[in-house]
């Protein structure tokens, strides 16, 4: 009998615990405060008495660019653009719910709404009721699609008590209190939220400045600010699966945490859960993460800019077609080989924090290894292309930041359109070099077997290493299983064409894209690409159109515009001039990268840099094989 009595006591109490638990996550009250703005040393001045993550969050939107674009991107869950003129004020109703006046116009103008209003944050929390406190249009962030918030205060008083007590006024009547408050480069009213932050112990506050701070601009900075999140007692850098990367979340993901605080999931979310790593001093931290993501953006800049003027230089030494211009042209396109290697090898360290040494290692030891094996009986740019890609293998399967912080592999940060993963350049640089180094490899092994093995590892391995679960770059993906059937078909199938070997080269096409999208589909980690097929089963054509608008628009850009534009017409001219002036005894493998290039670039909205660095190693390969023949003038 007492066994029993002992039994149902535990059984009671072990219910309460999860019935206590389950209370507790539904009373999970959320207070977002936007900021006018906010900078490293006010945000460690505001946040030094409580526990807090801190990280970097992109503010870009679609455009038209306004502050209206930024609140709807954050209510909606993805980026959105709408003009300022619709927003003509708030009102209080006499129920006490706040109205935004000319909502109705604003949602009219979001592309395809007719999908995005069920996913409204205000309309997802209806009944749980967001409030509002402030006088702008940040209440957009929790309307619903009437243009309605639950309760609320439409001007704000700067005073500690009035804060605190209305903010506990509409918290208990609501899941969610939006506050818009001004810091207003005033002492007083950074010390004033200071204490309200302080106070409000128990509940998640999400701290997002709307504009960019005089401390946190930089030429390069247009769209960078800190966010901080007081989550508990939690304290370190901000990070979500949306970037993978150490200090940084997107928009996306503010309202995936809102919802999830209030026990509400979205399936078909752009972003994701908001996670606060552990790490003892996060101010220091992240101010080392911003020096060295602006140190590295500008290096990314001046080596592209130097890669450009090297392919118009040698288009007009081609098309003077002299011998010392071609010995001149040959030297500059070793440089740049060498230089794509040293600058991943680079990548190991954190040298970029300082600019000044990064760049006298970087070039000085370029150009020492460049003059030490010109001349050499081995060639070189089979050599430093294989060696380039023995490092962007290793890179990418065993320590991604190597690519990360090399200019080559730096994902622009800045632009917020790809935070891991491989950018486009690195992209066009593994496929050209897989193909250079295997050709070249080649020549050095005689047994036709380990040829071939040789082949199908090589090309295998690129398929893997741009799939969903490393290098996340579908374009890549695609443009490395069309290179892997080209090769099966010139080097294993020996070029001989029928229905039969057609017909085995797209069925193994096609496996390799099913098996990359089922076992992405079951990854918890799923990318961009397995993510949109999923919003385009439930939200239809539209999610296609919105997407190829938006690429096409980047794609346009990008080819047309200077730097890349003049780069990419002095590289076809420099292949049009090479096939006129020199005897190319094996245009088969030139014909390769051309195609290969040729897909990476149409298939990519910044396809073209991929095409460029695949032109140079193809534009290098022909120079240097047939530097010997160009005639002396």
């Amino acid at each position: 009998m007492m066994r029993k009595s002992l039994s149902i006591i535990v059984l009671a109490l072990m219910l309460l615990f999860v019935i206590t638990n389950k209370s507790y996550a539904i009373d999970k009250k959320s207070i977002v405060i936007l900021l006018d703005e906010l900078d490293l040393d006010d945000a460690s001045k505001l946040l030094s008495d409580v526990g807090f993550g801190i990280g970097f969050m992109n503010l870009k939107t679609r455009k038209p660019y306004s502050f209206e674009s930024l609140y709807f991107s954050i209510g909606v869950g993805r980026k959105v653009g709408v003009e300022s003129k619709h927003y003509k004020g708030l009102y209080k109703d006499i129920d006490g719910s706040i109205n935004i006046i000319g909502f109705k116009d604003m949602l009219d103008e979001i592309y395809d709404f007719n999908h995005i209003d069920m996913k409204l944050l205000g309309n997802r929390l209806r009944n749980k009721g967001i409030s509002y406190m402030g006088n702008d249009s940040s209440a957009i962030i929790g309307a619903d699609d009437r243009g309605r918030l639950k309760s609320g205060e439409i001007e704000l008083v700067y005073d500690e008590k009035w804060l605190i007590d209305n903010t506990n006024r509409h918290l208990s009547k609501s899941q969610i209190l939006i506050l818009s408050y001004n810091i207003d480069n005033r002492e007083g009213r950074l010390n004033l939220l200071k204490n309200y932050i302080k106070k409000l112990k128990g509940t998640s506050i999400l701290i997002v400045p709307k504009s960019i701070s005089g401390g946190m601009r930089h030429i390069i900075n247009r769209s960078i600010v800190p966010v901080a999140y007081i989550d508990g007692n939690k304290k370190g850098m901000l990070q979500s699966i949306s970037t993978n990367r150490e200090g940084f979340i997107t928009l996306e993901d503010i309202s995936v945490e809102l919802l999830n605080n209030s026990e509400e999931d979205d399936a078909l979310a752009i972003g994701n859960r908001i996670n606060i790593l552990k790490k003892k001093d996060s101010i220091s931290h992240v101010r080392s993460i911003f020096k060295r993501t602006i140190n590295l953006m500008a290096i990314a800049y001046l080596f592209h800019g130097l890669v450009c003027i090297a392919q118009v230089y040698s288009a007009y030494y081609i098309y003077r077609g002299s011998k010392e211009g071609f010995d001149r042209i040959n030297f500059y396109n070793h440089l740049i080989v060498v230089n794509i290697f040293i600058s991943i090898l680079m990548g190991i360290s954190n040298l970029h924090i300082n600019i000044a040494l990064y760049l006298l290692i970087n070039l000085l030891t370029t150009y020492l290894v460049t003059v030490f094996i010109m001349g050499r009986a081995i060639d070189p740019i089979g050599l430093f292309a294989t060696l380039t890609y023995i490092l962007i293998i290793f890179g990418i399967f065993f320590n991604p930041e190597i690519l990360y912080n090399s200019y080559i592999g730096f994902n622009n940060l800045f632009y917020g359109v790809r935070y891991y993963g491989l950018n486009n350049g690195v992209m066009g640089v593994l496929l050209a070099s897989s193909i250079v180094s295997y050709l070249f490899i080649r020549k050095l092994i005689s047994s036709e077997f380990w040829n071939k093995a040789i082949c199908i590892a090589y090309f295998m391995l690129n398929i893997i290493a741009l799939s969903a679960n490393y290098g996340a770059n579908t374009g890549g993906f695609i443009t490395s299983t069309l290179l892997f059937l080209i090769m099966i078909y010139i080097y294993i199938l020996d070029r001989r064409f029928s229905l039969a070997s057609l017909s085995i080269l797209i069925f193994i096409g096609l496996i390799i894209f099913i098996s990359n999208m089922y076992f992405d589909y079951l990854s918890t980690e799923k990318s961009h690409a397995i993510d949109f097929l999923l919003r385009l089963k439930t939200l239809g054509i539209g999610e296609v159109v919105n997407i190829y608008r938006v690429k096409v628009g980047e794609f346009i850009k990008l080819t047309i515009l200077p730097p890349f534009s003049v780069a990419l017409i002095s590289q076809i001219y420099s292949l049009e001039r090479l096939f006129s002036i020199v005897d190319i005894p094996d245009k088969r493998k030139g014909r390769i990268i051309l195609i290969v290039g040729l897909a990476a670039f149409l298939l990519n909205d910044t396809g073209i840099i991929a095409f460029i660095y695949m032109l140079h190693y193809l534009i290098s390969l022909w120079v240097h094989n047939n530097i010997l023949s160009i005639p002396k003038t």
